[in-house]
């Protein structure tokens, strides 16, 4: 999708039933993609925090579970990886901001819920030997994989995943994803902005504007 001047809440709102989803008739993600022209890294930061906000505001009023950072960092990265979800919460939310870089680069999402469906007996049998890598021959996965070309040179883009695996206290349906890097060139950047989100109680105590001010105030780019 596409963003010119629609508010976060509005942005928030179309992207809620598709990332926390409770069925497979949609896709478990949402990508949003932003002009460079208009935006600055640490405004695109500010969307991200702001974005959270939003989004965990929704899932109080739709769940009575807020959400709360697991991590939040920015690296430099220009590795392939397979098929996962990032280590958090039985239930969490992934969001990945890219900045403009020159090294082209896909992200692939793959819906393990439909592949248990349509792959196993009972989905059951899959969930009970799910792990957080897919270890298997990723063929299989190929009818529930989608694709999203990330780098360009003039645009920010964040995707919102629900990064859930599958288990008994989850109401939501994660996805895997797996970076695909197309022309690798470590004389260059390529920024992602990592944040990771646990569903928690609404009463637990977390340091969530502690983690926002260091994540929109610090240049630190780890590798």
């Amino acid at each position: 999708m596409k963003i010119k001047e629609e508010s976060i809440k509005n942005i928030a709102e179309k992207s809620f039933q598709d990332v926390f989803r409770t069925t497979t008739e949609t896709l478990g993600f949402m990508s949003l993609v932003f002009n460079k022209k208009e935006i600055t890294p640490y405004q695109f930061r500010s969307i991200m925090v702001d974005l959270k906000k939003e989004l965990s505001k929704l899932s109080v009023s739709i769940f009575n579970k807020k959400l709360s950072y697991h991590w939040l960092v920015r690296f430099d990265q220009q590795v392939n990886t397979p098929f996962h979800v990032d280590n958090a919460a039985d239930q969490s939310i992934l969001l990945l901001g890219y900045e403009p870089s020159a090294i082209d680069s896909e992200l692939h999402l793959a819906d393990y819920h439909a592949f248990a469906n349509n792959g196993y007996k009972a989905p059951e049998d899959y969930y009970n030997k799910f792990t957080p890598v897919f270890k298997e021959d990723e063929d299989l996965l190929k009818p529930f994989i989608s694709k999203i070309k990330i780098a360009e040179k003039d645009q920010y883009s964040i995707v919102i995943i629900n990064n859930s695996s599958p288990k008994a206290n989850v109401e939501t349906l994660g996805v895997f994803h797996k970076a695909l890097i197309i022309n690798q060139d470590l004389s260059k950047s390529r920024i992602v902005n990592s944040m990771v989100l646990n569903v928690v109680s609404t009463d637990k105590d977390t340091k969530d504007e502690e983690n926002e001010h260091r994540f929109l105030n610090s240049n630190l780019i780890s590798k």
